[in-house]
Protein backbone atom coordinates (compact mmCIF):
# COMPACT_ATOMS: atom_id res chain seq x y z
CA UNK A 1 0.00 0.00 0.00
CA UNK A 2 1.24 3.95 -1.02
CA UNK A 3 -0.11 7.25 0.52
CA UNK A 4 -0.46 9.33 -2.47
CA UNK A 5 0.70 13.08 -1.97
CA UNK A 6 0.90 16.25 -3.80
CA UNK A 7 3.11 19.07 -3.82
CA UNK A 8 2.44 22.31 -2.79
CA UNK A 9 3.87 25.81 -1.84
CA UNK A 10 3.16 27.26 1.66
CA UNK A 11 1.45 30.73 1.69
CA UNK A 12 3.16 32.59 5.33
CA UNK A 13 -0.06 33.61 7.08
CA UNK A 14 2.12 36.43 8.20
CA UNK A 15 2.88 38.95 5.75
CA UNK A 16 0.34 36.35 2.62
CA UNK A 17 3.96 36.06 0.78
CA UNK A 18 4.81 32.37 -0.74
CA UNK A 19 7.53 31.29 1.41
CA UNK A 20 9.62 29.49 -1.54
CA UNK A 21 8.86 26.06 -0.04
CA UNK A 22 7.72 23.47 -1.47
CA UNK A 23 5.76 20.73 1.01
CA UNK A 24 4.28 16.99 0.65
CA UNK A 25 0.65 17.55 1.42
CA UNK A 26 -2.00 14.47 1.53
CA UNK A 27 -4.43 14.00 -1.71
CA UNK A 28 -7.68 12.58 -0.67
CA UNK A 29 -9.16 10.84 -3.54
CA UNK A 30 -12.70 9.61 -2.10
CA UNK A 31 -14.92 12.16 -1.17
CA UNK A 32 -15.60 13.80 1.95
CA UNK A 33 -15.69 11.30 5.12
CA UNK A 34 -13.54 8.66 3.29
CA UNK A 35 -14.81 4.71 4.17
CA UNK A 36 -18.39 4.90 5.76
CA UNK A 37 -19.59 3.08 8.42
CA UNK A 38 -21.45 0.34 5.65
CA UNK A 39 -18.07 -0.07 3.92
CA UNK A 40 -15.83 -0.39 6.85
CA UNK A 41 -18.65 -3.48 8.01
CA UNK A 42 -17.96 -5.27 4.49
CA UNK A 43 -14.23 -4.93 5.09
CA UNK A 44 -14.30 -6.14 8.88
CA UNK A 45 -16.46 -8.77 7.78
CA UNK A 46 -14.65 -9.59 4.69
CA UNK A 47 -11.55 -9.90 6.80
CA UNK A 48 -13.07 -11.68 10.14
CA UNK A 49 -15.46 -13.79 8.64
CA UNK A 50 -18.31 -11.74 10.38
CA UNK A 51 -21.95 -10.77 9.03
CA UNK A 52 -21.62 -7.14 7.86
CA UNK A 53 -24.94 -6.55 9.41
CA UNK A 54 -23.65 -7.58 12.53
CA UNK A 55 -20.47 -5.45 12.06
CA UNK A 56 -22.15 -2.71 11.51
CA UNK A 57 -23.98 -3.00 14.52
CA UNK A 58 -21.24 -3.03 16.72
CA UNK A 59 -19.70 -0.34 14.91
CA UNK A 60 -22.64 1.60 16.02
CA UNK A 61 -23.14 0.41 19.68
CA UNK A 62 -19.05 1.50 19.97
CA UNK A 63 -20.08 5.21 18.50
CA UNK A 64 -22.50 5.09 21.41
CA UNK A 65 -20.67 4.15 23.96
CA UNK A 66 -18.07 6.34 23.40
CA UNK A 67 -20.13 9.05 23.21
CA UNK A 68 -21.90 8.25 26.30
CA UNK A 69 -18.33 8.08 28.17
CA UNK A 70 -16.87 11.24 26.52
CA UNK A 71 -19.87 13.06 27.41
CA UNK A 72 -18.73 11.67 31.75
CA UNK A 73 -15.46 12.88 31.10
CA UNK A 74 -13.58 9.86 30.19
CA UNK A 75 -11.15 8.95 27.48
CA UNK A 76 -12.03 5.86 25.83
CA UNK A 77 -8.79 3.74 24.42
CA UNK A 78 -9.02 0.81 22.48
CA UNK A 79 -5.78 -0.86 22.44
CA UNK A 80 -3.49 -1.03 18.85
CA UNK A 81 -6.26 1.55 17.78
CA UNK A 82 -5.93 4.72 19.54
CA UNK A 83 -7.64 7.25 22.46
CA UNK A 84 -10.85 9.55 22.39
CA UNK A 85 -10.68 12.70 24.51
CA UNK A 86 -12.58 15.86 25.13
CA UNK A 87 -11.09 19.14 25.76
CA UNK A 88 -13.46 21.96 27.64
CA UNK A 89 -13.53 25.60 26.78
CA UNK A 90 -14.83 28.56 28.44
CA UNK A 91 -14.62 32.72 28.46
CA UNK A 92 -11.58 33.94 31.06
CA UNK A 93 -12.92 35.51 34.09
CA UNK A 94 -11.83 37.41 36.92
CA UNK A 95 -12.56 34.68 39.73
CA UNK A 96 -12.79 31.36 39.66
CA UNK A 97 -16.39 30.78 40.86
CA UNK A 98 -17.46 33.09 38.18
CA UNK A 99 -16.70 29.69 35.76
CA UNK A 100 -19.51 27.77 36.35
CA UNK A 101 -21.33 24.39 34.48
CA UNK A 102 -23.18 27.15 31.91
CA UNK A 103 -19.95 28.80 30.69
CA UNK A 104 -17.78 25.62 29.57
CA UNK A 105 -18.52 23.68 26.90
CA UNK A 106 -16.39 20.67 24.91
CA UNK A 107 -14.88 22.47 21.93
CA UNK A 108 -13.76 19.40 20.41
CA UNK A 109 -13.27 16.05 20.59
CA UNK A 110 -10.23 14.33 19.60
CA UNK A 111 -8.30 11.44 18.56
CA UNK A 112 -4.82 10.30 19.43
CA UNK A 113 -3.38 6.48 17.63
CA UNK A 114 -2.37 3.70 19.02
CA UNK A 115 2.06 4.78 19.35
CA UNK A 116 1.78 0.73 17.41
CA UNK A 117 -0.36 1.84 14.91
CA UNK A 118 1.13 5.07 14.22
CA UNK A 119 4.58 3.39 13.78
CA UNK A 120 3.03 0.82 11.33
CA UNK A 121 1.64 3.73 9.08
CA UNK A 122 5.11 5.21 9.39
CA UNK A 123 6.54 2.47 7.72
CA UNK A 124 3.53 2.66 4.76
CA UNK A 125 5.27 4.27 1.27
CA UNK A 126 4.36 7.26 -0.33
CA UNK A 127 3.99 8.00 -3.98
CA UNK A 128 4.36 11.12 -5.74
CA UNK A 129 1.02 12.19 -7.98
CA UNK A 130 2.74 13.30 -11.11
CA UNK A 131 3.03 17.22 -10.87
CA UNK A 132 2.29 17.45 -14.54
CA UNK A 133 -1.86 17.16 -13.20
CA UNK A 134 -2.54 20.03 -11.36
CA UNK A 135 1.28 22.09 -11.35
CA UNK A 136 1.12 25.09 -14.14
CA UNK A 137 3.37 24.26 -16.99
CA UNK A 138 5.45 26.92 -16.49
CA UNK A 139 6.80 25.17 -13.03
CA UNK A 140 7.67 21.73 -14.94
CA UNK A 141 11.18 21.64 -15.94
CA UNK A 142 12.35 19.52 -18.42
CA UNK A 143 14.08 17.25 -15.47
CA UNK A 144 10.56 16.75 -14.46
CA UNK A 145 8.62 15.89 -17.53
CA UNK A 146 11.34 12.93 -18.54
CA UNK A 147 10.60 11.31 -15.37
CA UNK A 148 6.84 11.49 -15.77
CA UNK A 149 7.68 10.70 -19.24
CA UNK A 150 9.60 7.16 -18.29
CA UNK A 151 6.81 6.52 -15.24
CA UNK A 152 4.04 6.18 -18.03
CA UNK A 153 6.16 4.02 -19.96
CA UNK A 154 6.74 2.24 -17.56
CA UNK A 155 3.03 1.88 -16.50
CA UNK A 156 3.61 3.23 -12.91
CA UNK A 157 1.45 6.28 -13.87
Amino acid sequence: MSIPYLVRQKTNLLNKAKSGLWYAVIRKFQRRGGVNEKELGELVAMRGGFNRGMVEGVLTAVSEVIETELSKGQSVTIRGFGTFQTALTSKGFEHPGQVTPGEVSVSKVYFMADRNLLRRLKKVDCYRIPLSYYLPKELLTPEILEEEKGLKEEGII
